[in-house]
């Protein structure tokens, strides 16, 4: 459920509006709203006053509190679900989707955890032995993560690396353990260059099901990831491929086009149901 705290005594009608400015009452509204979200007086999945009572603590009309929360939606610091409420967007988990070492650019949030659920020497196809660009009879690790926010699992992740590139996961993937919450490619000398991703839509499978705690069959989204990383030369070379299933219940895909980014496309995944993943035992 979400948290719901009670107005009375709290600082966050503290905030007021200056009525003699220039600045329009709906963006002055928007931007105390935003400060409040961003130094974290509201929590990310707590639900926000309804409109009625925005407008009363705030002295402003209902259109006026439609048209502050209708740019904090466009900003993605609200979500706003019919019939439920108005809720503080969860901060994305990751620019772009991919694989682990995606998600290992920079330290993760303390509120999402990577669990190993196994790690071995693995046979795969040959269609991964030649995306990996691995030798003949070169060895294959298969690293298998759980990713969970707030405890909610929300992705599973099968990694596979050269066994030549893997010595680093060795010394910090053990299974039943989460990974370090800062742990940095950058640390283990590892520079990232370019993502290649195709994602597509599926059904989970019993180990999946199980571990998401859905029904099997389910549908997923599954993304096919290769990540390039940069060698010494300055040429890039494989170095992960990754098959990423995704909750189709509470996740949804975004491509975001940067005609004048170095990026390019930017593939974000980002929650639908805020509440969801709601702090345990907040009531």
């Amino acid at each position: 459920m979400p948290i719901s705290r009670p107005p009375a005594g709290s600082e966050r009608i503290g905030a007021s509006l200056d009525r003699t400015s220039f600045v329009p009452l709906y963006y002055q509204l928007q931007e105390v709203l935003k400060e409040q979200i961003e130094s974290g007086i509201w929590s990310p999945g707590e639900s926000l006053p309804s409109e009625p009572e925005l407008a009363r603590r705030f002295g402003v009309s209902r259109v006026v509190v439609r048209q502050a929360l209708a740019i904090l939606e466009d900003d993605r610091q609200i979500v706003r679900i019919k019939g439920r409420g108005t809720f503080v967007a969860e901060p994305k988990l990751d620019a772009r989707a991919g694989g682990l070492s995606r998600l290992l650019v920079r330290p993760r949030a303390g509120h999402v955890t990577i669990q190993v659920l196994d790690l071995r020497v693995a046979g795969v196809e040959d269609s991964i032995r030649a995306e990996l660009a691995a030798g003949a009879g070169e060895e294959i690790v298969r690293l298998t993560t759980l990713l969970s926010l707030r405890g909610v699992p929300l992705s599973i992740s099968y990694s596979f690396f050269r066994r030549s590139d893997a010595g680093w996961l060795e010394r910090v993937a053990h299974p039943g353990r989460n990974l370090p919450g800062d742990l940095v490619l950058a640390d283990q000398g590892i520079e990232l260059a370019h993502a290649r991703i195709a994602v597509e839509t599926s059904q989970c499978g019993q180990f999946e099901a199980d571990r998401f705690g859905i029904p099997h069959r389910s549908p997923v989204f599954l993304a096919v990831c290769t990540e390039f990383c940069r060698a010494a030369s300055g040429s890039t070379r494989p170095i992960e491929v990754a098959r990423v299933e995704y909750r189709g219940d509470l996740l949804r895909f975004r491509l975001e086009l940067s005609p004048s980014s170095a990026d390019g496309m930017q593939a974000v995944w980002e929650l639908t149901e805020p509440e969801a993943v709601s702090r345990p035992g907040a009531g």
